[in-house]
């Protein structure tokens, strides 16, 4: 499902990122690509226009040399996401050089450096991503340098850690102290990148055999998920926890079960107080069928 803003209009510079912020918080990796070209169509346009005239019709809030740079980091992050390494560096290596845009300003300046220092930070996430644990040092070093990057670098290295099979715990022990309680993370980019964290982390000990613990975590994330209003994660939580069930004590079982009927009880839906009624034993609520 994409997201669209409730006009037909021509979309300025700023009407389109903020579709793509959107669509990118609801990881709609196709329509922010789409949306990403159009941006860099239209930023081409408005600077050809200033080059030409020194002046141009079009109304945006930013310097003009943030549309070209966003436009660009956006495709790559999103190629990423889509597991097209090859295009993401692409992509990388647009936004690494726009000193091409040969702008003498301060801010222009400011936003040459700003998009470089992201081409290389998202250089290395990309190795890390692609199993090279010999970049791990340098990254948790850019990490402790960089703590508002710290969720999502958890999710790069848990991710790789799951994919290629190797140790991470002194990382994560290291990593974790930067993460705040769930109730800390109003914006919902980043509130789903918690989530996202935690839901590596589950898979990461339930890869290494510590699946009491998964299950802690997976219980964990249902409840925040739920509070935060994420449907994608609860539908994922419920479906790891329905694989861990086998693993689950009698407690976890009922944690579970406590969850799905205090949400049940809330009656959002016509008639879920009358399911929730109908039996008060741990197993009475199927987990698959709510997923």
């Amino acid at each position: 499902m994409s997201v669209h803003f409730p006009y037909d209009e021509p979309l300025d510079l700023d009407s389109l990122v903020n579709l793509i912020q959107s669509n990118y918080t609801i990881e709609n990796w196709e329509e922010v690509l789409s949306l990403s070209d159009q941006l860099m169509q239209l930023a081409k346009e408005v600077h050809q226009e200033l080059i030409e005239t020194d002046s141009t019709s079009h109304v945006y809030k930013d310097h003009i040399i943030y549309y070209f740079g966003y436009s660009h980091l956006m495709s790559g992050l999103s190629y990423q996401k889509l597991g097209d390494f090859t295009k993401s560096r692409e992509y990388i290596s647009f936004y690494a050089n726009l000193d091409w845009l040969d702008d003498s300003t301060e801010t222009g300046k400011y936003l040459i450096e700003h998009f470089k220092f992201f081409s290389s930070a998202n250089e290395l996430q990309l190795d890390i991503l692609d199993g090279k644990k010999d970049r791990l040092p340098e990254y948790v070093q850019f990490l402790d340098a960089n703590p508002d990057q710290v969720l999502q670098g958890l999710i790069n290295i848990l991710r790789s850690a799951n994919q290629f099979y190797y140790d991470v715990d002194s990382i994560i022990t290291h990593l974790s102290n930067y993460v705040e309680d769930y109730k800390h993370y109003n914006d919902k980019v980043k509130a789903a990148h918690y989530l996202s964290y935690q839901y590596q982390l589950a898979l990461y000990r339930n890869m290494n055999e510590e699946h009491s613990t998964a299950i802690d975590i997976t219980l964990h994330i249902l409840d925040a998920a739920d509070e935060m209003r994420n449907d994608k994660y609860f539908k994922k939580a419920i479906s790891l926890f329905e694989i861990l069930r086998k693993f689950g004590t009698v407690s976890q079982l009922k944690t579970c079960y406590d969850i799905l009927n205090k949400i049940l009880m809330r009656g959002d839906l016509p008639n879920e107080k009358r399911y929730s009624s109908r039996s008060d034993s741990v197993g009475s609520v199927h987990l698959r069928s709510l997923s």
